[in-house]
């Protein structure tokens, strides 16, 4: 008895062990399963236009323009036709809020940004591509937390962490995709978005295209589309008042 006790206990030891995972060892399999490490390094700029769609009038588009080298950034969210442009450059950061008629030539207030809200545009520079990629670079910290069932999913369930934000990050078993992501804003804002379909870009890369996106503010779920365009090249004004 004492022996098959022993024997179930080095079985279960192994099965564990089977299954348990450094950080570093998920992200490598993401980045192989999407076009490779090196080629994810190789981005410098891109775009990434959004879609939040629940056949409502609080739908919206969103579209960002990032420079990683110089981190900046030019965001622009578009509600019932009527856009709000976030920017952040070396020197400025900025909101423009559109005033008036929405059936005249659009008039903007311009007002300079919070030292929070230039902190939080700066995490996003990075956060959007992708943000474990260089993440002890960006101050954060990556643990493994287990291999959860989710759904018919099998998927690795690591938590990065930073100063003012959370991300819980679930990787699937056999894809490696990532299929799931849950962050914490400084706000108090989670979101949680679901993704179902990946795309391969022109440049090479794999990227999460479609998908839900739910927010604790918004308490509703809605369809998320994404289309990356990787380097692009932006003019010397793009990302200035």
């Amino acid at each position: 008895m004492k022996k098959i006790s022993i024997i179930t206990l080095i079985m279960s030891f192994l099965v564990i062990n089977s299954f348990a995972q450094s950080p570093d060892s998920v992200f490598n399999k993401f980045y192989e399963s999407t076009g490779g490490l090196p080629l994810w390094k190789k981005v410098k700029t891109y775009t990434l236009k959004q879609s939040f769609v629940a056949n409502a009038a609080t739908d919206y588009d969103m579209e960002v323009k990032a420079s990683l080298p110089d981190n900046s950034m030019l965001k622009t969210k578009t509600i019932m036709k009527r856009s709000f442009i976030y920017g952040k450059s070396t020197a400025d950061a900025f909101l423009k809020i559109p005033t008036g008629s929405r059936d005249k030539a659009m008039i903007y207030d311009v007002k300079d940004l919070s030292a929070k809200e230039q902190a939080n545009m700066k995490r996003e520079v990075g956060d959007f591509l992708l943000p474990f990629l260089n993440y002890e670079e960006k101050g954060y910290i990556a643990t493994y937390v287990g291999l959860e069932v989710i759904g018919a999913q099998r998927l690795h369930h690591i938590e990065l962490k930073g100063k003012d934000i959370k991300h819980d990050l679930y990787f699937d078993n056999i894809t490696n995709f990532l299929t799931k992501a849950k962050y914490k804003l400084p706000t108090g804002e989670e979101i949680t978005q679901d993704y179902n379909v990946y795309t391969t870009s022109d440049f090479g890369l794999k990227y999460p295209s479609a998908g839900t996106y739910y927010s604790s503010i918004d308490k509703k779920v809605v369809k998320l589309t994404n289309v990356f365009i990787f380097n692009p090249v932006f003019e010397a004004n793009t990302f200035k008042r």
